[in-house]
């Protein structure tokens, strides 16, 4: 299991700040009685115990960085592995050759040693640490190998200055032998105060790596900059400023102990607010599924609409729920719920801005962001006659558009009359049951109109819409609850099968789509729509269309480009079915090219708007360059292995292409390529 990344912490705010102003108030009176006390108190048990912390933090902070980077298959923890591990190895190191430690390291070598090794951990310390702090993070494929190379070579570097200490600082004359401190000590103070002090001042500016381990890091600088200003005042063993001396060099220790501990413990938490929020989705989604699996029961949209304002009501515990259907003039009142059976005045039409929320209407707002919104309490001009008045008594509300290929439909408006917000769990859980709905509610809709043309026509869009549209959504809902193992893990064999059944379960619907698109428009019937808009700018409809595609551009590897004007170009039709005819276009282009497919998109700002579809296909053959854009007619090639379809695509395309005033034609096609152009109308002034 690899550990999620917190959020919220480690930023460069309080909370990193926080461990260096700790750090200060601790430190600074620690310091400050040093400097100003006096006289000796021997106390021949305080270096051991002080040793012995310094190198238990320091194995507890190996330990936590080493689980970090294993965990989490990153680098930003390893250099605080090797401070650890190297300053471990040198505490351990001033533990042995402090006299009185061991007996057998005894005399004036190993009491040079002791203040030459002390010296070296309070120099080495703050340049280990302002290193440490400005190394970035990054991925690691063989985690343990690192870890292990880490350890060693701190063992190493703290091994190497536990000799330099011992066969050099006898050398150096740092102390006598009754404890007194040379000069030396403040040199090595002030050697120590600049690496503490420009880590500090380059995390400052900016000039660092990976936030995450910099709280307990700037901490432990803290410390070793009070060290350092200590060692000025050291002059004599078993005095105040040598414990206070000693207590600073052990702190920063116990600081990177603590950023280790507050990065675990931020880690758990995100793991469980994780876990909470999967256990939240998986809840909302098994909600969804069981209001769908109720309106796939019915084949009239008004008892699915029902189903659905019952099913929210009782979801997100609210007291009314209202649905609106868009309509040209505005919107229809189409159904309401109610717990206390307050009336809704269903079947009227008001306009866009009628609903407001203070000086915010709040409809027309979620129709043009296409997004929920959570407020208070609303009123309906035209209904509610006191400017302050809270219509049906609602005190909290969300406005929902269900969205259907990128156009809003319908609006959802919830409401509670208790003064109890809507939280965005409950948006979660609205957008769920919302999802399901504009499909099922949109294939119903479609189901009804097309029974009022003709039995035939009605029993093969009930067979469509009902026996293959609506389970494939349920169908659907359960595959990606399997996918994201909402349900329990899956194996990786596993995987490979489940990404098969999502992607044909997708192209299924997409038939079903094509097959209802197709019926429509063969009744000679106008195709509904509830984009009420009769125009649309051609670069925005085309820049849509490319990113809708580039999801599977990236799967078969294809090379798909577009050549667009900068400027907007407006033309008679709708977004959606211009959307429906580039979609159709693209694709094809793509399915019918030997891999890398090769597909261009060029707009055209000439006399008349054009769109020019171009790939490096096989071409079609010239018998068949008109029936193409015939219903269910295809050119099968066993070069491709026979592409599924339903011949459907370009048919679709064409009708949709009049409908809009303009033409979809072939323009060349060989076996170099095809180029198919779509030419619209200029939309009116």
């Amino acid at each position: 299991m690899q550990f999620r990344e917190m959020r919220g912490r480690g930023g460069s705010g309080p909370p990193v700040w926080f461990g260096s102003a700790t750090a200060l108030a601790i430190g600074f009176p620690i310091l400050l009685w040093g400097i100003l006390a006096s006289g000796t108190l021997p106390l021949t048990w305080f270096v051991p115990a002080c040793d012995a912390a310094a190198i238990v933090s320091m194995l507890v902070v190996t330990l936590l960085g080493s689980l970090d980077a294993e965990l989490r298959r990153n680098r930003r923890s390893l250099p605080i592995v090797f401070v650890a591990a190297a300053t471990a190895v040198m505490w351990a190191g001033h533990f042995a050759v402090f006299p009185g430690d061991i007996p057998a390291l005894q005399g004036q070598r190993f009491n040079q040693a002791t203040a030459m090794l002390f010296l070296s951990i309070n120099l080495l310390t703050p340049l280990m640490l302002s290193a440490a702090l400005v190394v970035r993070g990054g991925e690691l494929s063989n985690p343990r190998r690192y870890i292990v190379a880490v350890n060693v070579a701190g063992a190493l570097l703290g091994a190497l200055v536990i000799a330099f200490a011992v066969v050099v600082g006898p050398n150096l004359q740092t102390v006598s032998p009754q404890g007194e401190f040379y000069a030396v000590d403040a040199v090595v103070g002030v050697g120590g105060i600049i690496p503490a002090v420009v880590g500090l001042l380059v995390y400052s500016f900016g000039l660092h790596g990976d936030e995450r381990i910099a709280g307990g890091v700037l901490a432990a600088l803290t410390f070793t900059a009070l060290n350092s200003i200590s060692l000025l005042y050291l002059h004599l063993r078993y005095t105040p400023p040598w414990y206070a001396d000693h207590v600073l060099a052990f702190l920063p220790f116990a600081a990177l102990v603590a950023g280790q501990l507050w990065l675990y413990t931020g880690s758990v938490v995100a793991e469980r607010e994780a876990g909470a929020e999967l256990a939240s989705a998986s809840e909302r989604r098994r909600i969804g599924l069981d209001v769908a699996k109720a309106m796939a029961r019915e084949t009239d949209p008004m008892p699915v609409v029902d189903r659905l304002l019952t099913g929210v009501l009782e979801a997100l515990d609210a007291d009314r729920v209202t649905m609106l259907r868009l309509v040209p003039d505005g919107y229809v009142v189409e159904r309401s719920v109610d717990r206390e059976g307050r009336p809704a005045s269903v079947g009227t039409t008001h306009p866009l801005d009628s609903v407001r929320s203070g000086d915010r209407a709040v409809v027309a707002e979620a129709v043009a962001q296409k997004r929920s919104i959570i407020l208070g309490s609303y009123r309906v001009i035209g209904l509610d006659s006191k400017p302050d008045e809270e219509h049906a008594g609602v005190m909290q509300s969300i406005v929902m558009p269900l969205v259907r290929g990128g156009v809003v439909e319908s609006i959802l408006i919830v409401g509670r009359r208790v003064d109890r917000p809507f939280a965005q769990s409950d948006v979660d859980q609205l957008e769920e049951l919302g999802a399901i709905a504009a499909l099922l509610i949109r294939n119903t809709r479609l189901l009804a109109e097309a029974e009022s043309s003709s039995r035939a026509k009605s029993s093969f869009i009930n067979l469509a819409a009902h026996e293959l549209g609506t389970p494939i959504s349920v169908l659907r809902g359960y595959t990606e609850m399997l996918a994201d193992e909402s349900l329990g893990p899956i194996t990786r064999e596993q995987r490979g099968p489940m990404d098969v059944i999502r992607n044909t379960s997708a192209d299924l619907a997409e038939k079903v789509d094509q097959l209802l698109i197709a019926s429509r428009l063969d009744t000679a019937h106008v195709m509904p729509t509830p984009d009420t808009n009769p125009n649309a700018d051609l670069v925005d409809v085309v820049h849509d269309a490319i990113t809708r595609a580039e999801g599977r551009a990236g799967l078969i590897h294809a090379n798909l480009t577009a050549e667009l004007p900068e400027r907007p170009m407006w033309v008679a039709g709708s977004r959606r079915d211009l959307g429906i005819i580039l979609d159709n276009l693209i694709n094809n282009a793509m399915t019918y090219s030997h891999p890398p497919a090769r597909v261009a998109v060029e707009v055209m700002d000439d006399e008349s708007p054009e769109v020019r579809v171009k790939d490096e296909g096989i071409g079609v053959p010239d018998p068949d360059r008109e029936r193409i854009f015939e219903q269910f007619y295809r050119v099968d090639n066993v070069d491709f292995g026979y592409p599924s379809g339903t011949g459907l695509g370009l048919y679709i395309s064409r009708r949709l292409a009049e409908k809009c005033g303009g033409h979809l034609v072939l323009e060349r096609s060989d076996r170099h390529g095809s180029v198919f152009t779509l030419r619209l109308r200029r939309a009116k002034a």
